[in-house]
């Protein structure tokens, strides 16, 4: 099938939209946010620990006492166990699994929502009446199974860690952060290449205002970005429990532990000291408000369009 093309006029053609794959796609990024707030609740009830091992096709939950023992027996063998819950009870452990259970398999049912339609809108044709559409949706596809790779590689590390890095057993906050961030990514990408299928003649706008807000609008989306991924930081250090005042750090406009000279190099300061990461992270936000607003102002600016 060549390209769905519709002519309007002479001398310019547009692309017809094919909104049964933009909404599909937008709906497939709504199951994705909806897994980011799950593995968020995971992470506050730190659950993401419970299951200590991994499989490509999961599992189902254990059917009966035994099956629950066993699962429970594996986890007492590693350090959050040992550490942090030593005299959890069964009907403990089960809460907690369930949760971790719970966000790795929508991420496997997630693979086939979204893998079974790819293919049929590819086979059929339909994903290439919008050029380049092909490619976005198996590199959407790639980027969503390596997820569930970079999820692993993200627990393991707090399965394995050094009793000398951390008070607590926690994932590697870099694992995180990169976890969190692949996950925006898809989501995001999803948003885009379904408001694309609904409206593919974007790029055709021939508006030189509208391009250049275009051009500010990706500034904002910069500083979001990069908010986003200080607060995986956050997360990953529990830096979010470093001061309880706002808007100063413990009565001070600037943290007397900003830099902490034993971390060697000094950049680590930035990714691993509580103190600067959430002061780099509030300062995040609120450049990213600022650089909004101002999108916002230039949008409303007469000398634009």
């Amino acid at each position: 099938m060549g390209v769905n093309k519709t002519v309007v006029n002479a001398g310019s053609t547009t692309l017809k939209p094919v909104t049964s794959m933009g909404y599909w796609l937008l709906g497939v990024s709504g199951a994705v946010f909806g897994m980011v707030v799950l593995g968020g609740v995971t992470r506050l009830t730190r659950s993401g620990l419970s299951m200590v091992d991994w499989k490509l096709q999961g599992r189902p939950l254990p059917r009966n006492e035994e099956e629950w023992a066993l699962e429970f027996e594996k986890y007492k063998q590693f350090p959050e166990y040992k550490r942090i819950n030593m005299g959890m009870t069964l009907d403990e452990f089960k809460e907690i699994y369930f949760l971790e259970w719970a966000h790795r398999m929508w991420g496997r049912g997630l693979g086939l929502v979204y893998g079974l339609p790819c293919f049929y809108f590819i086979v059929s044709g339909k994903a290439k009446a919008i050029p380049g559409m092909v490619p976005k949706l198996i590199a959407l596809l790639g980027l969503g199974a390596a997820q569930g790779l970079v999820g692993w590689w993200m627990v393991k590390s707090g399965l394995t860690e050094d009793p000398n890095v951390y008070k607590d057993p926690r994932v590697s906050p870099y694992r995180l952060a990169a976890h969190l961030t692949a996950a925006l990514c898809l989501y995001s990408g999803l948003v885009w290449t379904g408001l694309t299928a609904l409206n593919p003649n974007r790029m055709l706008i021939p508006n030189i205002a509208v391009r250049r807000m275009r051009s500010v609008g990706l500034l904002s989306v910069l500083f979001t970005g990069i908010t986003f991924f200080s607060g995986a930081f956050v997360a990953g250090n529990d830096a979010g429990h470093a001061y309880n005042d706002w808007p100063k750090y413990a009565g001070k406009w600037i943290p007397d532990e900003l830099w902490d000279s034993s971390l060697e190099p000094g950049w680590r300061n930035v990714f691993e000291n509580t103190a600067t990461v959430q002061f780099d992270h509030r300062n995040f936000a609120y450049t990213t408000a600022l650089v909004v607003l101002g999108v916002i102002g230039t949008a409303k600016s007469p000398t634009v369009w």
